[in-house]
């Protein structure tokens, strides 16, 4: 509890101290600083199992390399004032998040390899009625990426075909999407699927498993992947919440 009233405070006079707006709801920031100290401790769990620690000495040397970044020891210090935090907090902070890197590098270690990825293409309308008229269309042998410029409400893919680029799973931000993609034959034309958005007729257009992953979407991988495995510990996890 001592735990979270420090971290609480610290976050919000932090947050004060930028001029930003505290939050309106202090219960529940409150609680999400709790859940961020769960996570955190559950990761701290799992680096154990693995044999994951971060000794003294490697503090001493990230330390000695940041406070050479600040330009000196009264600067490092300045800092750690303006962030609320003792040397002592620091370094625990330090440490958890060297444990946190350590093991993310683990579990993300194959994240970027042999990814499946699609491309497809997808026009978007409002409802069921106009998208069944347009899959009718597409039937019938109308152009698709003229279907899509001339309805798609998707501004930023209607005026390329509706192409939605090569993407992996766990990039897209319509789950519907996404698993549509990875179950539909290659030109096959999906049904109309439902999604926040409204309506999409789907196409694949090509599939890979050797094509390369650039930067941006191994990055997407990577944070996808570390995030599935916390959700999985917190799953696993038992969990009492004393307040």
């Amino acid at each position: 509890m001592a735990a979270l009233d420090r971290e609480v405070t610290r976050r919000l006079e932090t947050i004060r101290s930028f001029g930003n707006p505290l939050p309106r709801d202090l219960a529940a920031f409150r609680n999400e600083v709790l859940d961020t100290l769960i996570e955190q401790l559950l990761i701290e769990q799992a680096a154990a199992i693995q044999g994951i620690q971060v000794t003294d000495e490697e503090l001493d040397a990230e330390i000695a390399a940041i406070i050479q970044i600040a330009g000196s020891r009264e600067n490092w210090e300045a800092q750690l004032k303006a962030d609320r935090l003792s040397e002592a907090d620091y370094r625990a902070s330090l440490r958890a998040a060297l444990i946190t890197q350590r093991m993310r590098d683990i579990v993300t270690a194959a994240a970027c390899k042999n990814v499946e990825q699609v491309r497809a293409r997808h026009i978007l309308v409002p409802d069921e009625q106009k998208a069944l008229a347009l899959r009718a269309q597409l039937e019938n042998g109308a152009d698709f990426a003229e279907l899509a410029a001339l309805n798609s409400l998707d501004v930023t893919t209607n005026q390329i075909g509706g192409d939605l680029g090569w993407f992996a799973r766990g990039q897209l931000l319509q789950e519907e999407i996404e698993i549509a993609a990875f179950s539909l034959p290659l030109n096959a034309l999906s049904a109309p699927i439902k999604t926040e958005l409204g309506y999409h007729l789907l196409q694949v257009l090509e599939r890979s498993k050797d094509r390369p992953v650039d930067d941006e979407m191994c990055y997407r991988l990577t944070e996808s992947t570390f995030e599935r495995w916390i959700q999985e510990l917190l799953s696993r996890a038992k969990i009492e919440k004393f307040l």
